[in-house]
């Protein structure tokens, strides 16, 4: 490392932390500021930082992992949730936006009624807030402490406790609004950072046939077939999980219904359509624009390093190998940006569950802003302490994706129809949580199935135990039905014993309105990562075709979006 490099560290951190102090007096103002930014954010800007957000120090580690252990076709366990994040946009957006909460938990209190909703409101708050946001947290943590100890040469201990504190500080001061504003450069140098990376390594090689040709030395060719596939081959050990990721996971183990991080900046939004388009552009954002540097880092990797220990240390070494004093200091920087747009994201969440789900709904119900404002200070410490204490215990990044993964299983189910069938009460949700855990627990830890073949258990039997639970359980009570519905206005059939009491209530358009749009984003976004790849690896006609059919259906969503009644 020279003293340029450090000077460009430096400069990212001192610049990071003036956006904080600048934005630290308005975003202390209150909790509407401090958690969902008053409410005025644009498009581009929310939509950005759900982009910079997912963008963490552990992915390019993760998923240039992924290439070299498995081949880039093993990236389908991420790329098939475009298909759920998609539906997201164009089935519960609105609704999220209409809501007026503060927190997806809030939810739970304006859709169930009694004892049960005030339970898991206060569960979900801790498992979200606590649980999975602590292991998220250290797995980032984990991959910036590998970034680090390979790169600057530092003790482990040091780079976690220098992580910790700054990303603490700079979170603690600015809000929401400073977070967003900080993920905004941060993407892009983020980008900027894996952009120059891919390109220097390619290059380094020889162009990308210099890198295909490296990698079938290093690998044999039939084994370099299998790594530069996009699909896998039938037969081979990864063929049954894709097929798994592609056709099963996205739907019966993801957030469908929307939640987390990207539920605080659709909130965040000035009105609907803001928040619709801010998640349509994250959704673009996330598969068209990151995956292929990630990928091409990947494959120089695999040739370069055949019979890597730790597969996640590849992209390390490429920028030792490739990067030139400055460079290598800018593309760190670009690590420190991917991991703060992270870590501030979660622990500015993770302390809005906390004080507005838990503190403020169970402990002090009536306090000045400044008192929660405190309060959400002393919590976002908590959990800083807490993710330090997870990170010392994980060893592997795609571990800790898989744990939160296989928690999900079948729960997304319930999420979804919430929204769209009156019967669901607060037992179904609290059953399908509790039976999701408890089966992660049974079956990947106890019997130890491998991952993702322990969804085939977890999903069904969650999903049954939660509709047995919602027959056997009492309807949420009719007012509290009534209020949801006419604040919602959710459309379709499965709604109609509460609209028939509300014909005062004009409903959205029936869900199947949004399908042949949803058809066409999705082939718009798989036909711009594909048609990438294409250009990349070949044939590059195909790749020409894909993206010419990636556009084509880009301009009938687009028409669609021009046709929708805003509100």
């Amino acid at each position: 490392m020279s003293t340029l490099d450090w000077g460009i560290i430096i400069g990212f951190l001192v610049l990071a932390m003036g956006i904080g102090v600048y934005h630290m007096r308005q975003a202390t103002s209150g909790l509407d500021e401090y958690f969902v930014s008053g409410r005025k954010a644009s498009w581009w800007l929310l939509g950005t930082s759900m982009a910079a957000t997912s963008f963490a120090a552990d992915t390019p580690l993760a998923v240039s992992g992924f290439v070299i252990k498995s081949g880039i076709s093993w990236n389908w366990y991420w790329w098939a949730s475009a298909m759920s994040g998609l539906l997201v946009v164009f089935f519960f957006t609105r609704f999220w936006r209409r809501s007026r909460i503060t927190t997806d938990v809030e939810l739970i209190e304006v859709r169930y009624s009694g004892k049960p909703a005030s339970f898991l409101r206060g569960y979900l708050a801790i498992h979200s807030g606590v649980l999975t946001n602590c292991i998220t947290i250290g797995w980032v943590n984990l991959a910036m402490v590998k970034v680090l100890t390979n790169t600057v040469g530092v003790n482990e201990q040091h780079a976690l406790y220098f992580c910790f504190i700054f990303s603490l500080v700079y979170t603690m001061m600015s809000g929401l609004r400073g977070v967003m504003a900080t993920d905004l450069v941060q993407f892009f140098i983020s980008m900027f950072g894996a952009i120059y990376l891919a390109v220097a390594a390619v290059h380094g090689l020889g162009g990308m046939g210099g890198v295909k040709e490296a990698l079938v030395a290093a690998q044999g060719a039939e084994r370099a077939a299998e790594i530069t596939s996009i699909f896998p081959r039938s037969g081979t050990d990864i063929f049954l999980p894709i097929l798994t990721f592609i056709f099963f996971q996205w739907w019966a183990a993801s957030n469908m219904g929307g939640g987390s991080y990207l539920v605080q900046r659709m909130l965040s939004a000035r009105d609907e359509k803001h928040a619709y388009l801010g998640t349509l552009w994250y959704n673009i954002a996330q598969y068209c624009l990151r995956s292929w540097p990630w990928i091409v880092a990947g494959l120089c990797a695999a040739a370069l390093y055949p019979g890597l220990e730790d597969p996640e240390t590849g992209y390390i070494l490429l920028m030792k190998k490739f990067l030139p004093n400055g460079m290598l200091g800018l593309v760190l920087a670009s690590f420190f940006a991917a991991y703060m747009s992270t870590i501030d994201t979660h622990l500015n969440w993770g302390a809005s569950y906390l004080v507005n789900d838990v503190y403020k709904r169970f402990f002090r119900r009536e306090a000045s802003q400044r008192h929660y404002i405190v309060a959400s200070m002393v919590f976002t410490v908590v959990l800083a302490v807490l993710g330090m204490l997870v990170t010392t215990l994980m060893q592997s990044i795609r571990d800790g994706w898989y744990i939160i993964t296989a928690m999900s299983g079948g729960v997304s189910i319930i999420y979804v129809l919430r929204w769209y069938w009156w019967r669901i009460n607060a037992w179904s949700e609290i059953a399908a949580m509790v039976s999701a855990v408890i089966g992660t627990v049974v079956f990947r830890f106890w019997l130890s199935l491998p991952y993702p073949h322990v969804l085939y258990l977890i999903v069904p039997i969650t999903v049954a135990i939660a509709l047995v639970v919602t027959f056997l359980t009492a309807p949420v009570d009719a007012a509290v039905l009534e209020n949801f519905y006419r604040r919602i206005r959710p459309g379709g059939r499965l709604w109609d014993k509460v609209a028939q009491r509300l014909p005062d209530v004009q409903p959205d358009a029936r869900p199947s309105s949004a399908v042949p749009a949803y058809v066409m984003s999705v082939i718009a976004v798989y036909g711009a990562l594909f048609g990438v790849g294409k250009l990349l690896l070949g044939p590059w006609p195909l790749g020409v075709l894909l993206l010419g059919v990636s556009l084509g259906s880009g301009y009938g969503v687009w028409r669609y979006v021009g046709r929708v009644d805003w509100q």
